[in-house]
């Protein structure tokens, strides 16, 4: 089911959420204040781009605020966000989504209830990038983390050295050979081309796969591929901005944890030595390689650089790894970078665009459609449906479905348990149902899911 949706604001974000909505197939209209950026929107979006501010309520109108299904406000400016949802309130749009980055409209309990000005959900793009950071921390030997189904299946991705032991193997034989361990491979990149893999697929040096199963089960994984999915005690972040701040506040509620931030500027320093409680906040280049060997560079399981600078986060993560430290992870905000980090070196990228516009892409329901994610670097997309009564997927085995080649089902969640699915697994009514898909056949995959 096709929504109309107006999207203020084509920052990077916007521009990214425009592009992933537009391939959807959805009727969007966007909304850019900025005459130049408007320009260049229109050229390289296929949506219709409009010049104005987001709170005139005649180009509201023009962009057809009375059919919206959502609106989504993504200005640089929190009240703007703010004003617009409230306006599209009064439109009677079903759904009004803000990025806001006041963090007095995320205390709990809050100072401020936003559904009282309109506003459905707010997004947050450095704490919900700061969300991610943990999560790769939590899983040292992941590339890349989603999860799905509550949090009951995850999607990690691992890059395959010379010493992984499944090397040259099959999916089919190495799933065969480790019965015990239930996961399925859902996409290999290898030379910056996406594999949706067969069972008679190899397992090669320097692939990056992707692996779905139960939470539970990932340590495992990792094992089976040849990676030690230990937990990361020492670590140290580089940038105290919006992000470093985030993580370092998240990091503090884990136990057994030592963490140490580093900030070049004085004040933000001392601001942040007064409201972290259980980080060392040391004042400092974090470029500055005696500063680093200073502060136990050699010691720290996890770099964590999220400076301004994307050549600092992208040179020191190199740094860290080749002087041993286990798990580096950059800010990255070119998308062109991504697929490279890994054969690089740097573990793990993280993109605030491609983070946030996942966040709003899982807010979106359509149809029985439950959430929607991607991946850096990956041309793919993963989708999680609900499965309704009637739908052609529902009732027979896999095997018996024409399901198009290049698309997979990951994993099932039914009754609150976790189904890694074979050829003979019957899909039920309700099932939820994650699959990996290229995105040149997801309209294939989507008709199997409709009544």
């Amino acid at each position: 089911m096709s929504l109309h949706i107006i999207l203020v604001g084509l920052g990077q974000v916007g521009l990214y959420l425009a592009k992933m909505l537009s391939r959807e197939n959805h009727n969007v209209v966007a909304i850019e204040s900025d005459l130049p950026c408007c320009r260049e929107a229109g050229e390289i979006l296929d949506v219709q781009v409009m010049h104005g501010q987001g709170t005139d309520h005649r180009l509201l109108e023009q962009a057809g605020i009375r059919q919206a299904d959502m609106i989504i406000a993504l200005t640089g400016n929190d009240d703007q966000n703010i004003l617009t949802c409230q306006m599209a309130a009064r439109y009677g749009v079903g759904r009004k989504i803000a990025r806001i980055r006041n963090p007095l409209f995320y205390e709990n309990p809050p100072l401020f209830n936003l559904s009282q000005w309109g506003v459905d959900v707010a997004i947050q793009p450095e704490m919900e990038t700061a969300k991610e950071i943990v999560l790769l921390i939590k899983r040292s030997a992941a590339t890349d983390v989603l999860e799905f189904a509550e949090h009951k299946v995850q999607l990690i991705g691992i890059r395959l050295d010379g010493l992984c032991p499944v090397l040259n193997e099959t999916v089919q034989k190495i799933s065969q050979k480790y019965p015990e361990h239930v996961f399925r491979a859902v996409a290999i990149l290898r030379n910056n081309k996406t594999i949706i893999p067969g069972g008679q697929d190899l397992y090669l040096q320097r692939d990056q796969v992707f692996f779905m199963a139960e939470s539970e089960i990932i340590p495992k994984i990792a094992v089976l591929m040849g990676k030690s999915d230990e937990k990361l005690n020492r670590i140290m972040i580089l940038g105290g901005g919006k992000i470093g701040r985030s993580t370092a506040h998240l990091l503090e509620e884990e136990k057994d944890l030592e963490i140490k931030l580093i900030e070049s500027n004085p004040d933000k320093t001392q601001r942040l030595a007064d409201e972290l409680l259980h980080t060392l906040v040391i004042q400092g280049d974090g470029r500055n390689f005696d500063l680093l060997a200073t502060e136990g560079i050699l010691e720290t399981d996890a770099l964590v650089s999220v400076t301004d600078d994307e050549e600092t986060n992208i040179l020191t993560s190199l740094l860290a790894k080749h002087l041993g430290v286990t798990k580096t992870i950059a800010l990255v905000s070119r998308e062109e970078y991504l697929p490279i980090m890994a054969p690089i070196g740097v573990n793990a990228a993280v993109n605030i665009n491609l983070i946030t516009s996942n966040s709003i892409l899982r807010l979106i329901r359509r149809g029985d459609v439950v959430s929607l994610a991607s991946l850096p670097g990956v041309d793919a997309q993963v989708v999680e449906y609900k499965v309704p009564a009637g739908a052609k997927i529902a009732k027979k085995p896999l095997s018996r479905i024409d399901f198009p080649k290049d698309a997979i089902v990951g994993a099932v969640t039914r009754d609150g348990g976790v189904i890694i699915p074979i050829g003979e697994t019957l899909i039920q009514p309700g099932d939820h149902v994650v699959v990996f898909s290229l995105p040149r056949v997801l309209p294939d995959v989507e008709k199997l899911f409709m009544r």
